[in-house]
């Protein structure tokens, strides 16, 4: 112990000249009561040492060592769960990454599939307007040729008409005339129709 002397300065020599001291900070010697007191303390500690050693200080050691386990653990848990996390987020970035693949590949199929329905639709349009164009000129065809018939059969007839008519009378040049003339119309009358 330490003991600091009353608020006093002196002077004291120092290479010729001289310095003033605080003698509050000049420590005083220790007297042989103080030596005695420390030494007793001394001794006191280490009895209270010996006695809580194998008792309190026992606990105390068990208890920071099962702090210190449970400290350990949990940071080894905390790594495991970390682990874990980066696990997962790989393996979700993967599925992910083969999700987009996938709709990637779905969207060039039905793109595909999309411009082959596109291509069929037109080419069976083209097939289908092909064949009502057949179609048409068939029946234009038929129509001419039922047309070209009738007139045929029409002129036929006229013809047997007229040859009937002239059989059948004595005609002069007028009569030819007239009977040219309502046979002509006969004849236009037909093709009109």
């Amino acid at each position: 112990m330490v003991a600091i002397a009353h608020s006093r300065s002196r002077r004291a020599p120092h290479c010729g000249r001289h310095i003033e001291i605080d003698e509050r900070l000049v420590p005083i010697p220790p007297s042989r009561d103080t030596i005695v007191s420390a030494v007793w303390v001394l001794v006191i500690f280490i009895v209270m040492l010996a006695i809580l050693y194998p008792t309190a200080w026992k606990n105390i050691l068990a208890g920071l060592k099962k702090r210190e386990e449970r400290i350990r653990k949990d940071i080894a848990d905390a790594e495991a769960a970390r682990l874990r996390a980066e696990s997962t987020l790989k393996q979700y970035n993967e599925q992910l990454a083969a999700a987009e693949g996938r709709v990637r590949d779905m969207l060039s199929k039905a793109t595909a599939d999309g411009e082959r329905l596109a291509t069929q639709i037109r080419m069976q349009a083209q097939a289908e307007a092909e064949e009502i164009k057949e179609r048409n000129a068939k029946e234009i065809v038929a129509a001419k040729d039922a047309a070209i018939r009738e007139i045929y059969e029409k002129t036929a007839d006229l013809s047997t008409s007229i040859a009937e008519k002239i059989l059948k009378r004595n005609l002069n040049a007028d009569d030819q005339r007239e009977l040219v003339r309502s046979s002509l119309e006969q004849l236009s009358s037909v093709a009109k129709n």
